[in-house]
């Protein structure tokens, strides 16, 4: 039963790394652009609008340091003034975006197959990559009609606690992946510790059968398919990923048929040389 499932995004919390924490690691590191950066990375928990006083509570700086820091990410075109009050995220950062997306050329090419594979599905397919603790996604297709959960372009998700996330673990060295889980622990403490031997087992799954999978375990009503692709020509892990919501698939005909398929438009991927590796 779904309502069995551990629905994670009820207690995973990222922590807001103190500056002072920051630049006690290298104190080359620029202050300032690191409160701007921070001031648009409060809204990454989904807010909309959020006023001086939210942003200044959240970042931990008093309300006139945020009104200048903010009032320069306006005249950058990074925020904008939002008609009820508070600042919104504007679209320069869309355009700041777009030498990135349009650099991954490789999303392109692999759209046919991840289409005809959403069709089997009947789920969304998508491509992501690695954004420090987190993964990103960079690439989604798939039918978004009553579907409960669809991991737009940009959307994040915390490595340790998706099947996205240990999927992409599976692809690196006993070393970096050493380094990887200091990083996730910084900002999610506990997190690697507390999913342990969920991730030793999605990751000896990926590397034995080609794909790993989550049952309910980050969004309960979704369950999640994940099929490590490769390290692009400039060093990007990648992987393939699937969510379908609970009520359209049966675990059996996951494991037996959806799951093996994904890790089969995974490997024709790497066969079409879109992958350094």
């Amino acid at each position: 039963m779904i309502s069995e499932q551990t629905n994670l995004i009820a207690h995973v919390e990222r922590r807001r790394v103190p500056l002072d924490e920051i630049v006690d690691r290298d104190s080359s590191l620029s202050t300032t652009l690191i409160r701007g950066l921070d001031i648009l990375a409060c809204f990454l928990g989904g807010d909309q609008t959020l006023t001086n006083a939210e942003i200044a509570k959240r970042v931990g700086i008093n309300k006139a340091t945020v009104s200048r820091l903010c009032k320069t990410l306006i005249a950058l075109h990074y925020l904008r003034r939002a008609p009820q009050g508070g600042f919104q995220l504007a679209p320069g950062l869309l355009a700041l975006s777009y030498p990135i997306l349009s650099n991954m050329k490789w999303r392109r090419q692999a759209v046919n197959q991840m289409q005809e594979y959403a069709e089997i599905a009947k789920g969304n397919v998508s491509l992501a990559v690695f954004n420090g603790a987190d993964a990103v996604y960079v690439q989604t297709v798939g039918d978004i009609t009553d579907f409960p959960h669809v991991p737009e372009m940009g959307m994040t998700v915390p490595v340790a606690e998706s099947s996205t996330g240990r999927s992409l673990l599976s692809l690196l060295s006993d070393e970096e992946r050493a380094a990887k889980y200091l990083e996730v622990e910084s900002i999610y403490p506990d997190a690697v510790e507390r999913n342990k031997e969920r991730i030793n087992r999605a990751i000896e799954s990926c590397q034995t059968k080609g794909y790993c999978i989550s049952y309910g375990e980050w969004r309960e009503n979704i369950y999640a398919m994940s099929a490590p692709v490769g390290i692009t020509k400039d060093g990007l892990e990648v992987t393939l990923s699937c969510g379908i919501p609970a009520y359209r698939a049966r675990k059996e005909d996951i494991e037996k048929d959806l799951a093996p398929r994904l890790a089969s438009v995974a490997k024709n991927l790497r066969l079409f040389n879109i992958f350094g590796s």
